[in-house]
């Protein structure tokens, strides 16, 4: 573990305890900001990779509007509404775990992308 270490890790844990409430006082994302950052990165049908995906607000935006994402959430509490929020889209697939221990094996990704969980990432990794 670097000097960002476990402390930071555990913080970045915290909301899972109370996931449900996060996610229903938690506001989404607009419509038109996910279809954006879409457009722009134009995926072209391949993957993206959510960062920190949380209950999965940025996550419904983009798969809602054709994206594949896999999603990387490092708390069980979160992934699991995340499951449960994102169960109507195929193309999207979580990964328990976190960000520093994820590993692609060898996949390609147009995009990677944060919505809030920036800084929950080790300094040294993002």
């Amino acid at each position: 573990m670097t000097a960002w270490g476990r402390a930071d890790m555990a913080r970045s844990q915290v909301f899972g305890e109370v996931a449900e409430l996060y996610d229903a006082a938690r506001p989404g994302y607009a419509d038109a900001l996910a279809a954006e950052v879409l457009a722009y990165a134009d995926p072209g049908g391949r993957t993206a990779v959510e960062v920190g995906a949380g209950t999965g607000k940025a996550t419904v935006a983009c798969a809602a509007l054709g994206a594949s994402v896999v999603c990387i959430e490092p708390d069980p509490g979160m992934a699991g509404v995340l499951r449960r929020n994102t169960s109507r889209y195929p193309g999207v697939r979580v990964h328990g775990g976190s960000f520093e221990e994820w590993r692609p094996g060898g996949r390609r990704f147009e995009l990677l992308f944060a919505a809030t969980s920036r800084h929950w990432v080790d300094p040294v990794r993002r």
